[in-house]
């Protein structure tokens, strides 16, 4: 491969197929020759501005004292398992791994430990069986500072370990060739990817892994025969966040032969349990940052930022164009950069959504223009009642929907009962008074910040809760609410026991507590008339074990209900087109 910018495109291009063969036998090497001789007159020409293009050093030379002893570290010290706070019926795999003084890619300001969630161990397994079946190119996804750039070198070194190979690593703008008997041979670094590929042209003859973490301008160094390649990309750079101002191409297009994965995010759990074992900064201000911007590590341990400031400087005309599918030029930095919305995966990871980076943004979203953004919520879970859009895709705007109707309005909230048994001869509806209430939003998932005050509805700040998206008090009962599409949607036994031990602690008086699922009228999916067909969603256990309905919490459920949220909430009232 001859560096694009020296590489005569034009001819090649123009050429037939029959003619590029001919090119193959004499012509083709006399421009590769002048290539190379070009790429050496633009790099001195280019070398005092910029070490973007010092292509006149191509010759490897060894990398700092810092980063040598990062890798170093990274591939001699052992994965040590942890204990850690239950996510739902059943423990993660969680790991810490001791790089023994050593810093995250040899940078001052990274930690000397590193959290290695359930995540990571995961992406090896699939990479793993990928590259079992000769499968080689992954691109890797996911909302920007969730944790890659880490990840990349942890799941390197697991690879190394279950198949030693020489590996090619890109980080941001260093490219790094990591020799298979590294530490006893020496570490490479080369000033650009042109220097990188001619290097290993010439000297690698095996199968190696190449690792690709690029960052702003820098190209991937990419397209080797005999590579295991891994991109680990923002949406950013790989355009999904609207259109950066610097090419993205060699991205897109590598990707086209890829399997496209996207990475989760953190369980705010899984964050305050990292800070405690690798960071140690003050608990209740990393509760705060995860409650303001959701648990992204880079907004949690890194970043001091400002949400009045982002929010300034990003319209709400300009969210209403992103969520609507405009994403060109021009989409604010709060976009792009991850900071306002994140790129939430499905359950396989092979799709990919936008949602609101946490609940707290899109409240002050709404405070700053309700009028816009209501106007988009109605439109996205209008066409998503109606099978139009992916349910994912308005998920955040139906809460937004159904949290302004329970705090900015008074009304008789009336609920269906969902039949336990066919036989079931209970009352049929559901009668209770909505008053006005207070919002309140709570971080922990023991709903130990929850007062469980009356009258006040109270929403998790992230979306990592089971079974529940918000809740409110009125007498002796608590409410539970799910909001949904979906006629299926099972309760998970961890999240109730938590919330039930949580409230009765709190307000001994609880009688009992009632399950109300909030659907959009005229709900459909495949033709089929959800509201309808919507029936008693069973308990399920993580384990798959059944579930003892004789003991607490189930034998204080009240009874699970339906609430149909009328197109009132939809309706653009001003007139304004969505």
């Amino acid at each position: 491969e001859v560096d694009d910018v020296a590489c005569p495109g034009k001819l090649l291009a123009a050429m037939a197929k029959e003619d590029l063969e001919k090119y193959g036998g004499g012509i083709a090497g006399v421009h590769i020759f002048n290539a190379k001789e070009q790429l050496k007159k633009k790099g001195q020409k280019r070398s005092s501005a910029t070490t973007l293009y010092q292509v006149e050093k191509t010759e490897p030379r060894a990398p700092s004292e810092e980063i040598v002893a990062f890798f170093e570290a990274l591939f001699l010290q052992k994965i040590t398992k942890i204990d850690v706070p239950t996510l739902g019926d059943t423990k993660k795999e969680t790991a810490i791994l001791d790089l023994q003084n050593a810093r995250l890619f040899g940078k001052p300001k990274k930690p000397t430990k590193l959290y290695i969630r359930n995540e990571i161990f995961e992406f090896f397994n699939i990479i793993k069986s990928r590259i079992e079946t000769d499968n080689r190119k992954t691109f890797v996804c996911g909302s920007s500072g969730i944790g890659k750039s880490t990840a990349a070198p942890i799941i390197l070194k697991m690879l190394r370990n279950w198949k030693p190979l020489g590996s090619l690593f890109q980080h941001e703008g260093y490219f790094y060739w990591i020799p298979k008997k590294f530490p006893e041979s020496k570490m490479l670094s080369f000033a650009n990817r042109v220097a990188a590929r001619l290097w290993i042209d010439d000297n690698v003859q095996d199968h190696f892994y190449n690792f690709m973490d690029p960052f702003s301008e820098f190209k991937i160094c990419s397209g080797f025969l005999k590579a295991y390649e891994i991109l680990w990309v923002s949406p950013k750079r790989a355009g999904k966040m609207g259109q950066p101002s610097f090419q993205v191409r060699d991205v897109t297009d590598w990707g086209k032969e890829a399997l496209h994965l996207y990475m989760r995010h953190w369980d705010p759990r899984a964050i305050l349990d990292c800070n405690e074992r690798c960071y140690g900064f003050d608990p209740k201000i990393v509760e705060e940052k995860v409650r303001i911007w959701g648990p992204v590590p880079r907004q949690v341990f890194s970043q001091e930022l400002r949400l009045k400031d982002i929010l300034s400087n990003t319209p709400a005309a300009k969210i209403r164009e992103f969520f609507l599918g405009t994403r060109g030029e021009g989409t604010p930095d709060g976009i792009t950069s991850g900071k306002l919305v994140h790129l939430i995966p499905s359950e396989d990871r092979r799709v990919s959504y936008y949602r609101v980076a946490s609940s707290h943004i899109r409240r002050e979203l709404l405070k700053r223009n309700e009028r816009v953004i209501k106007q988009l919520a109605r439109g996205l879970v209008s066409n998503a009642a109606r099978g139009a859009i992916p349910s994912q895709q308005a998920a955040d705007w139906l809460e937004a929907l159904v949290h302004l109707r329970f705090t900015k309005s008074s009304f008789i909230m009336e609920a269906k009962r969902l039949k336990k048994r066919p036989d079931d001869k209970a009352t049929e509806k559901l009668t209770v008074e909505i008053k006005e209430m207070k919002h309140k939003l709570f971080n922990l998932a023991n709903f130990d910040d929850v007062d469980f005050n009356s009258n006040t509805y109270y929403e998790p700040s992230w979306r990592t809760l089971e079974t529940i998206d918000s809740l409110f008090v009125i007498g002796e009962i608590l409410y539970l609410v799910q909001i949904t599409f979906s006629p299926d949607h099972p309760l998970k036994t961890a999240g109730m026991r938590r919330v039930w031990r949580a409230a009765k602690k709190k307000v001994p008086a609880l009688e009992g507590y009632c399950v109300i699922f909030a659907i959009p009228d005229l709900s459909a999916k495949k033709g089929q008339d959800l509201v309808a067909k919507f029936k008693y969603q069973p308990y399920k256990q993580t384990t798959g074990n059944p579930v003892d309905y004789s003991r607490a919490p189930f034998k204080f459920e009240k009874g699970q209900y339906l609430h149909v949220l009328p197109d009132s909430i939809l309706d653009c009232s001003d007139g304004e087109q969505v």
